[in-house]
């Protein structure tokens, strides 16, 4: 019988080796967050993404519907984005920022960062961590089980795993659950749990296309 925590290293070195295979995709993301203790409306953002971390974010129904936001490497540099309001704020076109922006933490629901929200991101950080968390002997399998995933609506392996309880392991995590879907071997839906156990973060990647052709003109931020 496989152990919990080996069959957890068999489903990531799975999922990395899927990830390589895929150099871009369209995607719906549902997104669930709780910042500064406060839980957030739960959003719907339609999603381009590029190698190596081109990603273009159109806000759905929800609180934001209709905000536009990307980044482009090779356009913006490492440390900024573009982003385009709806509206009368819209007719100023693409604005750039800083993702350190005091207005983006105050005005704009970038605290899951542009430049963060793909698969691919979540897949390398979560990786990391967990062999942080290993070298650290504080990486512990909770629960691996089969199941359907809710979001994705089809098979999954639910894998739930525990981080260092110490917050000053810079572990970012105290829990986290992946949702491996059986049709891509991937992680598409994330749940990921603060020090205090609350939800710090839910992120489900439905609609998965991978390996679109997509040119610069897609992560355009377009009048609409």
């Amino acid at each position: 019988m496989v152990e919990p925590i080996e069959k957890v290293e068999q489903l990531m070195k799975a999922a990395e080796a899927a990830l390589q295979e895929v150099e871009s995709y369209s995607c719906v993301i549902h997104c669930h967050e709780r910042i500064k203790g406060k839980v957030r409306k739960p959003e719907t953002i339609f999603s381009y993404f590029k190698r190596p971390r081109s990603v273009y974010l159109r806000w759905q129904r929800g609180p934001y519907e209709g905000l536009q936001a990307s980044h482009v490497p090779h356009r913006d540099g490492d440390g900024k984005f573009q982003a385009r309001e709806t509206g009368l704020k819209g007719l100023a076109g693409a604005v750039t920022f800083a993702h350190d922006s005091p207005i983006v933490e105050s005005a704009y629901p970038h605290h899951f960062r542009t430049h963060e929200t793909s698969v691919h991101y979540l897949m390398e950080l979560s990786s990391e961590i967990q062999r942080k968390a290993k070298a650290l002997g504080a990486f512990t399998a909770l629960e691996v089980s089969e199941l359907k995933d809710p979001f994705l609506a089809r098979q999954a392996t639910k894998a739930v795993c525990e981080l260092s309880r110490k917050r000053g392991d810079g572990l970012r995590w105290l829990r986290t659950e992946f949702y491996f879907d059986h049709e891509t071997a991937l992680p598409l839906h994330f749940k990921l749990h603060d020090f205090d156990g609350e939800m710090s973060g839910e992120y489900a990647f439905t609609e998965f296309r991978p390996n679109v052709s997509l040119t610069d003109a897609d992560f355009a931020l377009k009048r609409r």
